[in-house]
């Protein structure tokens, strides 16, 4: 595992608020598509493309810790990645790592 800066916190999303990203491995070149969330204080981190459409978690709305993509209304655990209605189905989510010079995950 190595860690991965994701942005500056001046640009990190506000209470309650969600950013989409899309962050080039330094070392791999792998594009990952992000959602980057920041609720109750804390920054979560999920794959963003849903894997049951094909949508975007971050253009979708969100109740509690559940993002619902913006295709279908599936709705994604932000904090475990399952999917709420089938356990056996999950999305990456990524360990996040705030230090002062912006916020890092682990990939």
């Amino acid at each position: 595992m190595s860690d991965v800066k994701l942005m500056e916190l001046a640009e990190a999303p506000g209470e309650n608020q969600c950013k989409r990203i899309e962050l080039v491995h330094p070392l791999t070149d792998f594009v990952y598509p992000l959602a980057v969330y920041f609720l109750d204080g804390r920054y979560f981190v999920i794959t963003d493309t849903c894997k049951e459409c094909h949508g975007s978690l971050a253009r979708g709305k969100r109740v509690g810790l559940f993002a619902f993509c913006s295709k279908e209304d599936h709705p994604w655990n932000v904090k475990t990645g399952l999917l709420k209605y089938d356990r056996t189905r999950s999305m990456p989510v990524y360990r996040v790592h705030v230090r002062d010079d912006g916020i890092y995950i682990e990939i």
